[in-house]
């Protein structure tokens, strides 16, 4: 796309303050394991098509909980504090997977259906009619193909993944048409001005969802080594909910945010560069006792986790997930089969035997929703001197490749965790 077009388009959606403001607040509520990541494609999107970032929101909850009881109450005062910021009588939500529940729970109460003006079911729940009369559009994705909600708009998308549903360019441009009456005048996300460029979000503990205090380093670092450049960007303190920013960067380049807390292993979060602003980046932690625990550590390796919010697939016949490090694909078919909707893929040095096992998910990840675990040698360094580049080449028509570089840091003092976009970004000019 051409930077003029890119630039005429932005003009056109951002011309209209008055009409931006007349819309309705949007809540994302996620689902089993997930956070405000899988909201964080689709609210640029928005952004882009004229949404302003205060109209714009995610409720996270604790999945661990075994009911939805305190999520559903914690959903009140969620609600009641937007309409409060924003000065809108109602809201409009769109839930995902366990999310659905929440919500068919939360709208079974009439006081609590009056407050949303319009909802939207990500492959979650079904039932017989639209849960507390609220105009219902309902998306279905391959984990649930033949939902249905009765008497709501019904779009089966079930050539996506379970989370490709709600993170989607195709499932964006449903939602938008059911919630503004109009198709979005696009449905990528369109770079800002790099000087305009800013990141917030939350340090949290995975999956609680609950706030991680730290002091926060952003470095701009090189795209080819990942080597830090000049001095730190920012240094601050997140809140007691884990809360940060916003921090301006630089549009296009690329960043490393280490978290540091006393006593704990230092967790270096790499990203694709930011091409618009992004207010929903989550620095996840594993708490004691959680899934980090499950990862070897020892001084001659080095642990990546590698996330992105679109299914890793490499099972398929002809269309597949490449994960590379170094060059070396780890995604065989046993590792990240379709049917799993894996995430998150750890990479890690199994019993720190200094060898790579290829082809065989590492125990226990096999039997975790959304996990897998590659045996991965990536030699360390103490002073973490070299270089590791974690290719993905993407599934899909239009698929490409996109490398992120990180340094290679011993695993026995050091966390390093990876995020792709779930989209391919606009590249202009």
């Amino acid at each position: 796309m051409k930077l003029a077009v890119v630039l005429a388009l932005l003009l056109s959606v951002t011309a209209t303050p008055a009409r931006a403001e007349s819309r309705t607040p949007v809540v994302f509520v996620h689902g089993q394991q997930g956070s405000a990541q899988q909201w964080q494609s689709n609210a640029k999107r928005f952004s882009t098509n004229g949404y302003p970032d205060h109209l714009l929101h995610a409720y996270e909850y604790d999945t661990t909980a075994a009911d939805n009881a305190q999520a559903v109450a914690g959903l009140d005062a969620f609600l009641a504090d937007v309409r409060a910021r924003t000065g809108s009588p109602s809201v409009d939500v769109i839930a995902h997977s366990r999310g659905t529940t929440v919500m068919h729970t939360f709208l079974a109460t009439p006081e609590r259906a009056a407050l949303v003006r319009r909802y939207v079911n990500v492959d979650g729940r079904s039932s017989a009619s639209p849960p507390g009369g609220v105009p219902t559009l309902a998306l279905w994705g391959s984990l649930q193909p033949n939902g249905s909600i009765g008497g709501a708009t019904n779009v089966h998308l079930t050539t996506l993944g379970h989370t490709e549903t709600t993170t989607s360019a195709e499932g964006f441009a449903h939602v938008h048409r059911f919630l503004r009456g109009r198709d979005a005048l696009t449905t990528r996300v369109l770079p800002e001005a790099p000087t305009e460029v800013e990141i917030a979000g939350r340090a949290t503990w995975f999956p609680r969802n609950t706030g991680v205090e730290g002091l926060l380093v952003v470095w701009e670092v090189d795209g080819r080594t990942g080597a830090r450049r000049g001095v730190p960007r920012h240094t601050t303190r997140t809140a007691p909910d884990g809360s940060f920013g916003p921090l301006p960067v630089v549009g296009g380049r690329h960043y490393e945010l280490v978290l540091l807390r006393e006593g704990e292993l230092t967790h270096h979060f790499h990203f694709e560069p930011f091409e618009r602003s992004d207010r929903f980046l989550r620095l996840q932690v594993s708490p004691p006792g959680g899934i980090g625990d499950q990862v070897d550590r020892c001084p001659a390796h080095t642990a990546i986790t590698v996330v992105r919010n679109r299914e890793w697939w490499a099972d398929q016949p002809d269309d597949n997930d490449r994960l590379e490090f170094n060059g070396v694909d780890v995604l065989a078919p046993a590792v990240a089969p379709r049917v799993r909707q894996v995430l998150a893929a750890f990479a890690f040095d199994d019993g720190c035997d200094l060898a790579s096992a290829p082809g065989a998910v590492v125990p226990p990840f096999g039997a975790l929703p959304f996990l897998t675990a590659a045996d991965t040698y990536l030699p360390a360094r103490a002073d973490a001197g070299g270089s590791i580049r974690v290719t993905q080449v993407a599934r899909g028509t239009g698929g490409g490749s996109r490398t992120i570089a990180v340094r290679n840091w011993p695993s026995d003092g050091h966390a390093v965790s990876v995020q792709f976009k779930d989209y391919l970004d606009v590249r202009v000019g």
